[in-house]
């Protein structure tokens, strides 16, 4: 299936020869030559702006201590985001509470009994550079949610605890019914190795960090390197969010004092048994005592041991007991108000809350993000205010489960739904390559944004660095040119609520390099200044690539959606059932939702092509006022149609996600499924609810291609 850009580019350039501008140097999507030549002014005035020295002053003051959701050291951050925004000229800053449940460990015991003893450390030692690593505050290593429990039993090795593992413990005859296993983190989303466990039988679980995955096979560790060293533990939280995120106790509504709460015993995102994260230094004393089959090739770490499955004769006793208490959490949200039409709002957004001092997770992105405020509050002041409106914010409990940003969406659905146009997610970054994911709507105006920010070297834009680094697979042609394809959005960050539930186009960006101070004491202000990224340089470029990005959003004079962009993507996603159907010889046929989307990739050409004459003739300038109001009509509903990608029915088995193209997997956790009511059917040879599931996405790409018609009405009306 072939689909067009708009010829944006063409129609400027025959306006502007005549002058002997060239048309790169004006030509944005979604602006017409004349408010592109002001666009750019303004651009320019980004590039350069954003300091390292700044956003080192920010990192320390918010890595000064542990400050994990729910208490007063937290609060502080909050009061210092909202200080800064305040002090950069934003016109409202808000301070957005809730009282969610926030389980912390009262005690955690783990022995093992046989065939040798030995007590669990479970604590990680202060490292002798980093004097951060001695304060007090921190919470210890835990998996937030996990059940509360004393299980005795012998030990079963299940590699990373994912469903394919399971097949390979069936192959062989073991059952971990009765048993505690031992799981190595990677592959999939923490949360899924126990709630797998379980429905195994399994009656605790221990988590460990295998030192191939992020520890000394990857390099020197901690201090001397940047990888995990013997003690270092990964916390995180168990939370069973594939179901639903935010508050456990309170699902689809916002957890404010007074809130309808499930009680704790029926709530269904709990883990039902003990879990609980070690290092490998603990790991390796239980792993060396297993016996039974030796491990497969690919279920061998690099501890110095002979890795057995199992089951025992190593017998481990897990005591865990959490205070399961409510406790307040705040959002900061600062508003810069724009100047035509105020109501409608573009989002940048991040959390602050960390497992420790968050030095990487998040205050990285924290502080990349305040530089990006920055730099907009200094244009709004001096009279270059957006025409819509800029929101940045800072949100609370993402770590336990996304909570902040979940109860905010559930709290304000519909206002939002009505006018935020795109959230962008900032969350946390290293210094390495660049990579995108999101709303496929966006990947052409994300292709062009990289092209204006350079690489911190200055050999190379954004956008030649990531298209460098991508595979023959993650490139597509356009009207001639290159395109590097944008990811699809899983969970694991604050856009979930955003764009799966709530329908508005979504984008996670950023700088990304491996290490192995992942949630661990050892994520601190020291590391990141001597190996996350030194003096800020990725820091800075970050922040102007996403000052440009909402700043275009801002002031496009018409929003640069490209629909086709999103049917191309999913002609590809059905290849993949297709291909997945024919391998499984299943009964099932997908050509309703082909033509669907081929009806849907049709009007999304014919919409392009609308917007290009309006832009290439510059209708849509300020100076071309009679138009105010069919513009605003088309600009909202091209900001729509990601709605009606929404079923109100939801997704198998978990209605809080709606989204039909996007949500992370039951079994991934993190990790995307495209497509995902049709292909999760599929993976378990369900045809029943894969027919039911097809029809209901081919539904949403016919009510997709509706409101493009609408646009193209409202498009007509314009110069004509």
């Amino acid at each position: 299936m072939r689909y067009h850009h708009s010829i944006l580019a063409l129609g400027v350039l025959a306006l502007l020869s005549a002058g002997g501008t060239r048309a790169q140097d004006v030509a944005i999507m979604g602006f017409g030559p004349s408010s592109a030549q002001r666009q750019r002014a303004l651009e320019a005035r980004i590039i350069g702006f954003p300091s390292g020295d700044r956003m080192a002053v920010y990192h320390r003051a918010l890595t000064a201590e542990p400050h994990h959701a729910g208490t007063p050291a937290n609060h502080r951050t909050a009061e210092y985001i909202a200080a800064r925004l305040r002090e950069f000229g934003f016109d409202s800053v808000l301070m957005n509470r809730y009282e969610v449940l926030l389980p912390w460990p009262v005690e955690r015991r783990v022995t093992l009994l046989a065939p040798e003893r030995y007590e669990l450390r479970l604590n990680e030692p202060p490292l002798d550079p980093d004097p951060d690593t001695r304060k007090r505050g921190a919470l210890p290593p835990y998996n937030a949610y996990a059940a509360d429990g004393d299980v005795t039993a012998e030990v079963v090795y299940v590699n990373y605890g994912i469903p394919e593992d399971y097949r390979v413990l069936d192959s062989l005859g073991i059952s971990v019914a009765g048993k505690i296993v031992i799981a190595r983190y990677g592959r999939s989303w923490r949360g899924i190795k126990p709630r797998l466990a379980a429905e195994r039988g399994a009656i605790g679980c221990l988590i460990y960090s295998d030192p191939e995955d992020d520890g000394y096979a990857q390099g020197d560790v901690m201090p001397e390197g940047k990888w995990r060293p013997e003690w270092g533990v990964q916390r995180g939280s168990v939370m069973d969010m594939p179901l639903y995120p935010g508050d456990p106790q309170t699902p689809g509504r916002p957890s404010k004092p007074g809130a309808e709460r499930i009680p704790l015993s029926e709530t269904p995102t709990l883990q039902k048994i003990p879990v609980l994260p070690i290092s490998y230094g603990d790991a390796l004393p239980i792993l060396r005592n297993l016996a039974g089959p030796v491990a497969p090739a690919g279920w061998r770490g690099a501890l110095p041991i002979t890795y057995h499955i199992g089951p025992g004769p190593a017998r481990v006793r897990i005591r865990l007991r959490s205070d399961w208490s409510v406790r307040p959490i705040v959002n900061v949200i600062g508003v810069l108000k724009g100047s035509e039409r105020p109501e409608k709002v573009i989002m940048a957004g991040g959390h602050r809350d960390a497992w420790t001092f968050g030095a990487r997770d998040p205050i990285s992105g924290a502080v990349s993000l305040l530089e990006t405020a920055r730099a907009l509050g200094q244009l709004a002041q001096s009279g270059a205010r957006p025409k819509r409106s800029i929101a940045i914010a800072s949100w609370d409990a993402e770590e336990q489960g996304l909570i902040g940003s979940t109860e905010y969406g559930e709290e304000f659905a519909a206002e939002l739904k009505q006018d935020l146009i795109v959230y962008l997610n900032r969350e946390s970054y290293t210094a390495g390559d660049f990579d995108a994911g999101g709303s496929h709507s966006l990947q052409p105006f994300i292709n062009e944004v990289t092209k204006a920010v350079r690489m911190p070297d200055g050999s190379a834009t954004v956008f030649d660095s990531w298209r460098a680094k991508a595979g023959p697979q993650d490139l597509v042609r356009v009207d001639g040119t290159v395109q590097v394809r944008i990811g699809a959005l899983g969970s694991g960050s604050d856009y979930t609520v955003f764009l799966d539930h709530l329908g508005i186009p979504s984008v996670n960006l950023g700088f990304e390099s491996g290490n192995g101070i992942y949630h661990s004491l050892y994520d601190t202000h020291w590391f990141y200044t001597k190996f996350g990224d030194p003096g800020f340089a990725y820091g800075e470029r970050l922040a102007e690539l996403v000052g440009l990005f909402l700043l275009r959003l801002a002031n496009a004079d018409i929003l640069p959606f490209d629909y086709a962009s999103t049917a191309e993507t999913v002609d590809r996603y059905l290849d993949e059932l297709e291909r997945e159907i024919e391998n499984r010889k299943l009964d099932l046929d997908l050509s309703g939702v082909r033509r669907a989307n081929r009806r849907m990739g049709a009007t999304a050409e014919a919409l392009n092509a609308e917007v290009a004459r309006i832009l290439a003739s510059d209708l849509a300038a300020a100076e071309n006022g009679r138009y105010r109001e069919s513009l605003a009509r088309l600009n909202d509903l091209m900001a729509r149609v990601e709605q009606a990608f929404l079923d109100e029915g939801g997704l198998p088995d978990r209605p809080w996600f709606r989204h039909q193209i996007y949500a992370p997997g039951y079994y991934t956790g993190y990790g995307v499924k495209t497509l995902p009511g049709v292909r999760e059917a599929i993976e378990q040879n369900d045809v029943e609810t894969a027919r039911r599931m097809a029809g209901a996405l081919a539904s949403s790409l016919e009510r997709a291609r509706k409101l493009l018609v609408e646009a193209i009405a409202a498009a007509a009306e314009i110069g004509n």
